[in-house]
């Protein structure tokens, strides 16, 4: 699964990459436009927040997770070693997981609702659907969910492999 996880990262990452290169020559476009000729280019706020960010931002929660890279305050965990180390590291995960858990179902309702009335935004010029970036951020967090329950698993098994290695 860990194999799988990673790909699905990398790709992610490659695609949030890209978005976040096309949401920067939107916007630079919608400035030299604006400043330029006095013209703009209808929705780009609206894009910008509701699909590039949303998508960078989730997504990118994702791909942060799978490589086990979120920023962490260690002032004393980084003194501990051995099983209390592993014990620390595992209630975080934990932590973690259920956080993520609460998040996904909480993001998951708000998604059933704004897909049911249909939610738009006004764009000047036409509607803009917004249901569908709901659904986004409710899937990098499901992604994220199980990327700490992979993690979870490793360390739990790491701790199954030194209670087996103490006893023999």
């Amino acid at each position: 699964m860990g194999r799988y996880l990673k790909k699905l990262s990398d790709w992610t990452a490659l695609v949030v990459g890209g978005l976040v290169v096309l949401m920067m020559l939107h916007v630079t476009a919608e400035v030299l436009l604006r400043v330029g000729f006095g013209m703009h280019i209808p929705g780009t706020m609206e894009v910008v927040t509701y699909y590039y960010m949303v998508a960078a931002v989730f997504m990118g929660i994702f791909a942060c997770t799978t490589e086990d890279g979120h920023i962490r305050v260690d002032v004393l965990v980084q003194f501990l070693k051995g099983r209390t180390r592993l014990v620390v590291d595992i209630i975080g995960l934990i932590v973690t997981a259920v956080y993520f858990g609460l998040f996904s179902y909480g993001l998951y309702l708000q998604a059933v609702k704004s897909w049911a009335r249909s939610e738009t935004v006004d764009a000047i010029f036409l509607e803009l659907p917004v249901w569908p970036s709901r659904w986004i951020a409710v899937l990098g967090i499901v992604l994220s969910l199980l990327s700490v329950l992979y993690l979870f698993s490793l360390l739990w098994s790491r701790r199954s492999g030194a209670v087996r290695g103490a006893g023999q």
